[in-house]
């Protein structure tokens, strides 16, 4: 079947503030009417867990073609999403800006086409370079107070590429939930974790949270972005969310750090140290906590 980047092509990627793509109607309409029918319950996405207000769960492509629930229709375009072939896709579209970020990548084997690609969390023992998961995804209702999902942050830094395909129910009536891009004013960059320091980025494009939109981009240092705070409403958020992990980091964080982060991370490892310390010690050694 079509994947959501099969009717895009290398001119519609946007260099600026970080390589992206932004697509209206990716699929057609009456297959996006299909899939908001059939878009799994909260009860299914959750597991059933309780949730608070505005929470992210995401439902793996491991789990999603496993689960009898899930439409057909569903774990189709999961299937078709974690497949060698939408890696390729991805590859003829952002294989330039790829190459630019990160000249080494695949380098070894004869370039990212090159790469094994796998499922995320598939126990099938076989060690790919490059693993990929469609999850589908909501935030949940908004119950108390307009809340912002997250702030301006980087992704995990061995993820190469994330892609959000909003599915915006049309009974929601919600302001925000907007997808939004950012670069940072200042050449000194700062980090609280991957959070990014507020005063020192400047917002560079909003994509509102839509039915049938595709945003896809390549994730590196530059690649910050957040959601705009969501209103009280009783629908939740629903998009699938499409990416591909490399084995190990890709870039760096941790010298960007604020120093409240790094007072909050020796802290950490002084407290971890410390408890592996009474962990080794006989049992009748062990001081007495107070």
């Amino acid at each position: 079947m079509k994947t959501l980047l099969s009717g895009v092509q290398a001119h519609d990627v946007i260099v600026e503030p970080f390589p992206h793509v932004v697509v209206r109607e990716p699929l057609d309409p009456r297959m996006c009417a299909q899939l908001l029918a059939e878009y799994p319950s909260l009860d299914i996405i959750t597991r059933g867990r309780p949730f608070q207000s505005n929470q992210r769960f995401s439902y793996s492509a491991t789990r999603v073609l496993q689960d009898a629930r899930i439409s057909p229709l569903w774990r189709e375009v999961v299937a078709a999403h974690v497949s060698p072939s939408f890696w390729e896709e991805f590859i003829g579209l952002f294989g330039p800006s790829v190459g630019s970020l990160y000249p080494t990548l695949g380098q070894a084997g004869g370039g990212l086409a090159s790469l094994k690609v796998g499922l995320r969390g598939s126990p099938d023992g076989s060690d790919p370079d490059v693993l990929l998961d469609a999850q589908i995804c909501v935030n949940t209702p908004v119950t108390d107070r307009p809340t912002s999902v997250q702030p301006v942050h980087l992704d995990v830094p061995k993820e190469l590429f994330a892609g959000l395909f909003y599915l915006r129910h049309p009974e929601d009536d919600s302001e925000g939930g907007d997808l939004e891009l950012y670069r940072f004013t200042t050449p000194s960059w700062r980090f609280d974790g991957r959070v990014a320091d507020q005063t020192r980025v400047e917002r560079i494009r909003t994509i509102r949270y839509d039915t049938n939109v595709l945003v896809l981009f390549v994730n590196s240092l530059q690649s910050l972005h957040g959601v705009s705070p969501r209103s009280v409403t009783s629908r939740p958020r629903c998009f699938l969310n499409v990416l591909g992990d490399l084995k190990g980091p890709l870039f760096d964080v941790s010298p960007f750090q604020t120093a409240a982060a790094l007072r909050r991370e020796w802290l950490r490892r002084l407290r971890r140290g410390v408890s592996r310390l009474r962990r080794s010690l006989p049992i009748g050694q062990r001081p007495v906590p107070r």
